[in-house]
């Protein structure tokens, strides 16, 4: 659409109405909670206004036209803000009216309306991009105030994007930083952008990926990091040094398992867990100050993607969110963050006698990394544990139903310590590694992997334990052993958990 005004005054007049509707309506719609954001009404970032250079604008002289384009994206910006702030002004009054413990049961619920939000957002983009196949922008992590950008490459051929150009809110003297990834790190993509946008000072607007060909895309990134921003708030809690991450899809069973799941490893040593819902959201999700749930249902079916061996469409997004994770740990300073499924339990076999003074014994899993590997952790990117199937023996037991996954108890006779390496998952220090896909270390400064003597610390793999000893196995009874050192020792510690409010 083309504006045309006869002369200066009239083009005045225009944008002083265009500013004054804007000014009465943004007073109209925070009427009612003005007296809860005056005391931040100095605050920069608030309601911090940003024009990118006009494309009109040349030696000095802006044309009638730009100047309603600066009226109009001036107006679309105010726009994004007040989303903003109605998220901030819900949050700062429900702590004034209630006090901190109800932030903390409430805060995470702003997070997770940002990100589905950003869901629906993203369906129609996703499919854009997809039909364009360029890269798929997935979410935002703020490190040492400096913006990282995370896109999945995993239906494309990331050399083309590994070696494109990108620039953030078109600073066009400063190019971002690609960081680098090894061959399986290579379906996600991270760029790091220049130390001069300062995310204490300055918003990320955009990014934009020129290839070698010259073509542009241009992605915007204002919902990315406003969601990233209530992470840091809502979804960061301090004092944790390990972490856990995995993703699921789906209701009813596969939420109890994650919630038993999550319990076992909390009582082995986890001090915060993030489960990513890649399923329709609701609220019936087990409520824990040590989880968090993240929307993450990036509606994977509605694309046909190219068929390539990372984009198995159970995995295709489960490794953008394992970066995202890996991220949010090395911005907290997390020592170390463990990626596993949840039927996947990290056994730890330790006949120390050691108790707190309290008479109970240290969590194995905090101990077993204080002791043994705290002062070796700057030059470790990963601890890697092998995966034992564990199951049911068909022959002995009539019913295969189980309280608790650990209280199926049968693996094969073999040693663990002699068990090919299959399936294997990691404990990950995110101060080293940047980029992480499902078994491998997928990039970062240090990138030295320790396998860990399955004797001492394993993987029970109970996957889909109703065919006997995991899927990989069905195995004749001769052939099976009874191991039930998690199921004696943590089932009733699990049930407990549990069942607490």
């Amino acid at each position: 659409m083309e504006f045309h005004f006869k002369n200066r005054r009239q083009t005045t007049w225009v944008v002083l109405a265009f500013f004054v509707i804007s000014c009465i309506s943004f007073v109209l719609y925070f009427s009612s909670s003005i007296t809860v954001l005056s005391d931040g009404a100095n605050n920069k970032d608030r309601l911090q206004l940003r024009l990118e250079d006009d494309d009109d604008i040349k030696e000095g002289n802006v044309t009638k036209t730009s100047r309603v384009s600066e009226i109009l994206d001036k107006t679309a910006t105010l726009s994004s803000h007040i989303q903003k702030l109605k998220y901030e002004v819900k949050w700062k009054d429900s702590v004034s009216k209630e006090g901190k413990d109800l932030h903390k049961e409430t805060s995470s619920k702003h997070f997770q309306e940002c990100q589905l939000q950003l869901e629906k957002m993203l369906y129609p983009r996703i499919y854009q991009w997809v039909m364009d196949k360029v890269p798929i922008a997935v979410s935002v992590k703020i490190i040492n105030n400096r913006y990282h950008v995370i896109f999945n490459t995993g239906y494309i051929d990331p050399d083309i994007w590994y070696n494109s150009e990108y620039h953030c809110n078109r600073v066009s003297n400063e190019t971002a930083n690609v960081l680098p990834a090894t061959k399986p790190g290579r379906g996600n993509l991270i760029i790091q952008c220049p130390e001069s946008i300062h995310a204490n000072e300055t918003d990320l607007v955009s990014v934009s990926a020129v290839t070698r060909g010259g073509n542009t895309t241009k992605y915007d990134m204002q919902d990315f990091v406003e969601c990233e921003r209530f992470d840091i708030r809502d979804c960061s809690p301090p004092r944790t040094e390990i972490g856990m991450c995995t993703s699921i899809a789906g209701k009813g069973k596969i939420r109890n398992l994650a919630h038993q799941w999550v319990e076992y490893h909390r009582l082995i040593g986890i001090d915060h867990t993030w489960i990513y819902l890649n399923s329709e959201w609701d609220e019936n999700l087990p409520q824990r100050p040590y989880i968090s749930w993240i929307p993450y249902n990036l509606n994977i079916k509605a694309y046909n993607f190219t068929k390539r061996p990372w984009t198995q469409r159970s995995e295709f997004f489960r490794v953008t969110s394992q970066v995202d994770c890996v991220l949010r740990a090395r911005r907290m300073g997390i020592q170390w963050v463990v990626f596993t499924d949840v039927d996947e339990y990290i056994a730890i076999h330790d006949n120390s006698t050691e108790m707190y003074v309290n008479g109970s014994p240290p969590p194995p899993l905090k101990k077993l990394l204080y002791t043994y590997y705290s002062s070796e952790r700057k030059d470790i990117g990963g601890l890697v544990m092998n995966s034992i199937p564990f199951g049911n023996n068909l022959e002995l037991e009539k019913s295969s139903r189980k309280e608790l996954m650990i209280d199926h108890v049968y693996r094969n006779t073999q040693n663990p310590r002699d068990v090919t390496w299959s399936r294997w998952k990691q404990i990950v220090n995110p101060q080293n590694v940047h980029n992480y896909a499902i078994h491998w270390l997928g990039g970062g400064s240090v990138l030295k992997e320790i396998r860990l003597d399955a004797n001492r610390v394993r993987i029970n793999h109970y996957k889909e334990v109703n065919r006997g000893v995991g899927v990989f196995q069905t195995t004749a009874a001769s052939d099976l052993v009874k191991d039930s050192a998690l199921a004696d020792q943590f089932h009733s510690l699990v049930i407990n958990a549990m069942k607490q409010q």
